[in-house]
């Protein structure tokens, strides 16, 4: 607290106490004040904690404002606003700065306010009317213009795309039940040659499966012949939007979400500047469904590239009734990027997850339903213990308050008034909490903002593709190198695979060391200049160097971003971007791994830590079992997928004379590390095209893997 504040106990000392000026305080406030501040809830919980109940006064949040008018900006925290805005920031880790800084943004939000067209401001004056208090009596004030076109600013920032290498690649459809088995190697455009290539080829439909599809449409360039399929907790149902319209009393984050719906007219969550509590309500109220006109419109006359991610393919293929089986049969070519990460996609598509915060924005007007939620909350915090994961077991789910609870929901269910992402979520709840999840992997999570979620997923999900997947239709997979027999979880070892020989591949080098004697904590002391990233192994180990060096780096005009005490991916990646060199961010791999940054930000490169994964995951601790020798049957090869995609990421953000230095001290002191080192050493190595003149039509011949270990 003292490094976050600035404030030292010798600073308080014979200061007067809360007590001795609350009074002091409320009679400074008046009775009538309308209260602004950034993320202003967070303010008005801590001061009803002293003593201050301000909570029933109007108040407005100049965050969401800012979100409402400045959808160019990568983040809304006050730090990076004052920066990119200009605002008086004065002085800094200090109430009055930050008093100072959202005073001037909230002069800004009103300039901008003040741009609107009368039909938008008309819009806003009717949505906030039925707002919050504070939100109607700003929006009484904002007067009425003739403009009649709109700003410039009311637009979403086009992203930045991949340019194509323009090299033809050569797509053949394997035999249903030997799966092709496509090597990547880091070349950023390569995804992009393979739907290039994919729209060129007419013989066949093409159904392209990513990880995250958001991130990947906005660094795709996409032709007409590529249909882009939405999931559908992406999606905004139309209907039901309409429908929340009717409600006669908004929510703060309600009001605000629909006011962007009005301005930016998304379809996806992503094509509006969607912030805070507002994801909440998108995800507990307008999200479409499997069932929603809005979702299943993407079905028809589909070309031949279908572009969507790993979670509805595996969603379409374990649903007969699917609107998509009109469309995908057995002739399809499925082609799979980044099957590193199938498993983990596979668990949830074929798993359960029930979100507490959106059942909360859901519940918002209906007495029932929030009781319900209140009463599940209740009973998870009496039995997890103030443990952050905790398996439910069969005599939790056997237990007379499960079984209570689990009537609740059946009776919810039967409310034909709520809306369809509603009932998604109570169907997560009660598949969670029934007596089949104790045959899965199920447990509650807590996270460290106190965000609370259900999962429940199979115990083995290599089987389930096996029989839904790779036995029915023709498939390509696209791996890490070598590690054709690194996929257990993913690849079914009853499943047949070949190595596609063909395909051309080329990679520039990426420079690569392993220096014996340098620590994190020296690189942090003495950054070399441009843009580092260091990849920590905890956050426990990331607190330690927040604590030791954020002072010290500061006093030097050094720039020090740290995972969890910095906000969050979207804020210190804005931050990042901002700050003058040197700068350091310290993050886990794991956040790394889905970072979006232009090319060509990042400079350096340094793993403090080799990112095995965590042992009390529920999900690894459980799958580990599995295997005879965990750490090498699950442990290592999961190991060496994820530094592939480590230095995947780094390829596409990197600059020109970027580089990659790994310090863990594991790689001299234990016998594994040589293995890793020489692993790393072959990913990171130049690739020249080359193409061999046939498939193997063998099972992959290689032990290369085996001799790792």
């Amino acid at each position: 607290v003292q490094i976050i504040t600035r404030i030292k106990p010798e600073a308080l000392r014979g200061q007067p106490t809360f007590d001795n000026i609350r009074e002091r305080i409320k009679n400074k406030m008046g009775a009538d004040t309308l209260i602004v501040g950034q993320n202003v809830s967070f303010d008005i919980r801590m001061l009803g904690g002293e003593g201050i109940d301000i909570s029933e006064r109007p108040w407005i949040d100049t965050s969401m404002l800012a979100s409402l008018v400045f959808p160019e900006l990568e983040s809304y925290s006050l730090g990076y606003v004052s920066t990119v805005l200009e605002l008086n920031h004065a002085p800094v880790h200090r109430a009055l700065g930050d008093v100072r800084a959202t005073l001037e943004l909230l002069e800004k939000c009103w300039g901008r306010l003040l741009e609107l067209p009368k039909d938008a401001t008309d819009e806003i004056k009717t949505i906030m009317s039925k707002s919050s208090p504070g939100y109607k009596i700003l929006f009484d004030a904002l007067p009425t213009n003739s403009n009649t076109e709109k700003p410039s600013w009311m637009t979403m920032p086009p992203a930045k795309k991949v340019e194509s290498s323009d090299t033809a690649l050569e797509l053949r459809k394997p035999a249903v039940g030997i799966v092709d088995l496509i090597e990547e190697p880091l070349d950023p455009s390569f995804l992009q040659n393979i739907v290039d290539s994919a729209a060129k080829d007419t013989s066949t439909v093409h159904w392209i499966a990513v990880k995250n599809l958001t991130a990947t449409v906005k660094r795709l360039t996409l032709s007409k012949d590529v249909r882009v399929l939405q999931p559908p907790f992406l999606m905004l149902d139309d209907v039901v939007a309409d429908s929340l319209r009717t409600q006669e009393i908004f929510s703060s984050d309600e009001a605000s979400l629909l006011t962007k719906l009005d301005w930016y007219h998304p379809s996806v969550i992503s094509e509006a500047p969607v912030h805070g509590g507002e994801k909440s309500v998108w995800g507990g109220k307008l999200a479409c469904t499997d069932e929603s006109a809005s979702y299943t419109d993407q079905f028809t006359n589909l070309p031949s590239v279908i572009l969507l991610d790993h979670r509805q393919l595996l969603a379409f293929i374990d649903d007969p009734d699917h609107a998509a089986h009109g469309a995908l049969n057995s002739d399809a070519h499925i082609i799979i990027d980044d099957a590193s990460m199938l498993e983990d996609t596979a668990n949830k598509a074929y798993g359960q997850y029930c979100s507490f915060n959106d059942l909360r924005a859901a519940a918002e007007g209906n007495d029932k339903l929030t009781k319900f939620t209140d009463l599940l909350q209740i009973w998870i915090e009496k039995i997890r213990h103030d443990q952050d994961v905790r398996f439910i077991t069969r005599p939790d789910i056997e237990s007379p308050q499960a079984s209570a609870l689990r009537e609740q929901i059946i009776d919810l269910q039967s409310d034909t008034t709520l809306r369809p992402q509603t009932q998604r979520l109570l169907s997560a709840a009660l598949a969670c909490l029934s007596p089949e999840a104790a045959t899965r992997i199920t447990w509650m999570e807590t996270r460290q903002d106190g965000s609370q979620y259900l999962h429940s997923v199979p115990e083995s999900v290599a089987e389930l593709m096996k029989k839904q997947l790779y036995d029915v239709f023709p498939v390509t997979v696209i791996i890490p190198p070598k590690s054709a027999e690194l996929l257990q979880e993913t690849l079914h070892r009853g499943t047949q695979k070949s190595l596609n020989t063909v395909i051309q591949k080329s990679q520039i080098n990426t420079p690569i060391s392993f220096p014996e004697n340098l620590r994190g904590g020296k690189v942090i002391a003495d950054p070399p200049d441009g843009k580092t990233i260091i990849l920590a192994g905890s956050r426990r180990v990331i607190e330690e160097y927040f604590i030791k060096y954020t002072e010290d780096l500061e006093s030097r005009d050094i720039t020090l971003i740290c995972q969890n005490f910095s906000g969050g991916q979207n804020r210190m990646q804005a931050e990042f971007l901002a700050a003058k060199s040197p700068v350091v961010w310290v993050i886990t791999p794991w956040m790394f791994e889905g970072l979006e940054l232009p090319a060509g930000t990042v400079d350096h490169l340094v793993m403090d830590a080799i990112p095995f994964d965590n042992p009390s995951s529920p999900v690894f601790g459980k799958r580990a079992e599995h295997f005879d020798n965990a750490f090498l049957g699950y442990s290592m090869p999961r190991l060496f997928q994820r530094l592939f995609r480590i230095v995947r990421t780094f390829r596409r953000i990197a600059s020109d004379t970027a580089d990659i230095s790994v310090i863990d001290a594991r790689i001299i002191e234990k016998r594994y590390g040589s293995s890793v080192k020489k692993y790393m050493e072959m990913v990171c190595k130049a690739l020249k095209s080359e193409t061999k003149a046939e498939f193997s039509n063998s099972d992959y011949p290689e032990n290369w893997q085996l001799n790792l270990f």
